[in-house]
């Protein structure tokens, strides 16, 4: 996460299940945005996707990091609902919240964090990935 660059970060479910559990490299990057003011982006589909992935005490961490300044929940209205509908219907099969992740990828032109680059990239192949190990 480079400080120089203007934009902010987008959360996949991935980065935010990492994030609940408390996976050092995101608490890296959770600490370089709040110390050089980078916005991040959760978007509600992965937040729903990520609750659905942890147990209840990963779900209350989730919901404190849902709850940081930096970051702004996507609710997933309809412009991006039929946005990221269309992007998904020339890849499918292709998920609501991989094509909810890509569609604010290419409407922010910010990079998204995750640990699972191919099937965004399958939907937005000029996605630029911050990728976790």
């Amino acid at each position: 996460m480079s400080p120089g660059e203007i934009g902010g970060r987008i959360l996949d479910t991935t980065a935010l299940t990492a994030a609940a559990r408390g996976d050092l490299h995101m608490q890296a990057l959770l600490d370089a945005a709040h110390e050089h003011v980078i916005p991040l982006l959760a978007p509600a589909t992965a937040a729903a996707d990520a609750a659905a992935e942890l147990h209840p005490h990963g779900r209350d961490a989730l919901h404190a990091i849902l709850q940081f300044p930096l970051v702004t929940f996507a609710v997933l209205d309809e412009t991006q609902a039929v946005g990221s509908g269309i992007l998904r219907s020339a890849h499918s099969p292709a998920g609501t919240t991989e094509g909810h992740v890509a569609y604010l990828a290419a409407a922010r032109q910010w990079p998204v964090i995750t640990a699972a680059p191919e099937r965004l990239r399958k939907l937005y192949p000029g996605i630029r990935i911050e990728p976790l190990p």
